[in-house]
């Protein structure tokens, strides 16, 4: 299965790319309480969840450095940041 990760805002793919370079997307879950999750991992096992609002408004990131199955599976409680608040995995 092949997943796909797309977002119709120019500004924010450029964005996207940058902080997701070297990451595989893993899984996806959409419309989730108002939101969209999109999971990515590395070989290393660091992770990032992208949280996106549903109506588009809004990109948050929650990082991680192991057990990303875990964390993906309480993805609705984990914290999200801004892109420029995040710490490097």
């Amino acid at each position: 299965m092949e997943l796909e990760f797309r977002i119709n805002n120019k500004e924010n793919n450029m964005a996207l790319e940058t902080n997701l370079s070297g990451f595989d997307i893993t899984e996806v879950r959409e419309n989730e309480a108002g939101f969209n999750y999109y999971g990515f991992s590395k070989a290393d096992g660091s992770w990032k969840v992208l949280r996106e609002k549903t109506d588009g408004t809004e990109y948050r990131y929650a990082v991680g450095r192991a057990d990303f199955e875990t964390a993906f599976a309480s993805r609705a409680t984990l914290t999200y940041k801004a892109a420029n608040h995040l710490p490097r995995v």
